[in-house]
């Protein structure tokens, strides 16, 4: 993949600076799979690329191999936490107890690219933000009215998820590049213990 990079970036200039460029982009620990460079190449390096050159828009050449090294990433799998494939499985949360709330605040703050998490419940509530904490309350209540079943959206650039369960929700907030998929896939999985009976 680099060898590719190198040879299109020395048709606009020099082998050295061709490798200088990429050794930039790729940073300390150099990417390992053809999705990081792709996103190395989009995000890094073609700005840099544009700053250097009177270039408009990417390079054909350039364009080719991202949409190659995208087309060679395989499919997310949909789910898959523990060997048996688990996170495709319902997961009962009380909200009520503020165990379970702490527990599953902790959990979701863990996926990739949040950066707050709101469990909130008629007994109490459970947030971890890193910076300010966006005022999800409204959004729900006003969303409460419509009926809803998981409802995301793009503010301020980030990526805004909120799931009603029970007599409160789960939101939660990412960085706008981020898997919504798997963002609203962990959201959909939970259920309340009374939708299952218990």
């Amino acid at each position: 993949m680099e060898e590719s990079l190198l040879q299109i970036l020395s048709r606009y200039v020099s082998p050295k600076a061709a490798e200088s460029l990429v050794r930039r982009a790729a940073g300390e620990e150099p990417p390992r799979t053809p999705e990081a460079w792709a996103r190395v190449i989009e995000e890094t390096l073609w700005p840099e690329l544009a700053r250097l050159l009177p270039f408009r828009e990417m390079p054909p050449e350039l364009r080719d191999l991202v949409r190659e090294l995208k087309r060679l990433t395989p499919p997310e799998p949909e789910a898959r936490e523990g060997p048996e494939g688990e996170e495709g499985l319902p997961e009962v949360v009380d909200l009520e107890d503020p165990a379970a709330r702490q527990a599953l605040a902790g959990r979701l703050a863990r996926l990739e690219g949040v950066v707050g998490v709101a469990v909130a419940a008629g007994g109490g509530r459970e947030e971890r933000f890193a910076g300010e904490p966006v005022p999800l309350d409204p959004v729900h209540l006003l969303l409460q009215r419509q009926g809803y079943g998981v409802f995301y959206a793009l503010l301020e650039g980030k990526v805004v998820a909120l799931r009603p369960l029970a007599r409160g929700y789960v939101a939660l907030v990412a960085r706008k590049e981020s898997n919504l998929g798997q963002l609203l896939q962990a959201l959909k999985r939970l259920v309340a213990p009374a939708e299952v009976g218990e």
